[in-house]
């Protein structure tokens, strides 16, 4: 699996946006295409969203963070 810390940090807010219900109105139509690339948005024009695989980053690093915090 792709871990987070491969991600560059506009990569980053990208996904944090759409894993919070948001949108991709007006983020850089380069960094939607790299996303849809490296497998993890689906979707187009406006209806972008994360993909099973982009799901499971995010998933998977909200766990390991709220581990690292101590969080219940």
């Amino acid at each position: 699996m792709m871990d987070w810390k491969e991600l560059s940090r506009q990569d980053q807010r990208t996904l944090q946006r759409l894993y919070g219900g948001g949108s991709l109105r007006n983020c850089d139509p380069d960094i939607i295409s790299r996303l849809q690339q490296l497998g993890l948005i689906e979707g187009k024009e406006r209806r972008e969203r994360l993909s099973p695989f982009g799901r499971a980053l995010l998933d998977h690093t909200h766990a390991r963070l709220k581990v690292r915090l101590g969080a219940p």
